[in-house]
């Protein structure tokens, strides 16, 4: 594995603490209601990615793939196989 040059690595620490601070600062009604927002956005990110990786698929496919793959992460989620890491300091 490679080294991160020190000070892209405090660049890197800078700005993910920095947006950890605005999501703090970010009112809860908003928090919520980007739920749905991000969950959509990752959904058509996921397809994109899945027509990259299959160019012939038709769309039939690429949706057959898509719940695959959420199936697996749901298994994944209801197995517990992760764990809350708790909370980041500032």
């Amino acid at each position: 594995m490679s080294q991160v040059d020190p000070e892209i690595k405090a660049l890197q620490d800078s700005i993910f603490l920095s947006k950890v601070a605005r999501a703090r600062r970010t009112p809860i009604n908003e928090r919520l209601a980007a739920g749905p927002l991000l969950f959509d956005q990752c959904c058509r990110i996921m397809r994109d990615g899945i027509r990259g990786q299959f160019p012939d698929y038709t769309a039939e496919q690429v949706e057959r793939e898509f719940q695959r793959r959420l199936a697996i992460g749901k298994k994944l989620s209801d197995g517990k196989i992760y764990r809350d890491a708790g909370m980041i300091d500032e």
